[in-house]
């Protein structure tokens, strides 16, 4: 995988957190406000680094490797919370109010791309590195 690869994959996963919060601030109103802002704040990073990325730069490689590492902590704080606060979350009450589970569902989606995202850049660290000092 090249660095045109990884900037492709990084805006992939801007965009996918950033449909995620909407999605959760759509069916949910301003209780899955965190929700959004992470998906806000990745997006944002996603559109920029990628770029950066895209043009080869060594720093926006670097910079994707720790923003990935702090959002995959803040995505698990996020999903735990949203687990912790669902009570009945194995057998569901049928009065409930049926999008309540959306943002554990969106949270823990964003915690496995963000996931995904880090091992993929992760595994395939050396041969992007390499082709960003080619620029292949």
């Amino acid at each position: 995988m090249t660095y045109k690869g990884a900037s492709f994959l990084v805006l992939f996963w801007g965009i996918f957190n950033l449909l995620g919060g909407g999605l959760a601030f759509y069916f949910m109103g301003s209780f899955a406000q965190p929700v959004l802002i992470l998906g806000a704040l990745s997006a944002f990073l996603g559109f920029s680094l990628g770029h950066f990325l895209n043009r080869g730069r060594k720093q926006a490689f670097l910079s994707i490797l720790g923003a990935c590492t702090a959002f995959v902590f803040l995505y698990g704080w996020l999903t735990s919370q949203a687990f912790s606060q669902d009570k009945n979350y194995i057998f569901p009450d049928a009065l409930a109010d049926p999008s309540r589970n959306v943002y554990l569902l969106v949270s823990s989606a964003q915690l496995t791309i963000t996931v995904l995202v880090l091992l993929i850049l992760l595994v395939f660290s050396k041969p992007i590195y390499l082709s960003l000092q080619n620029k292949i």
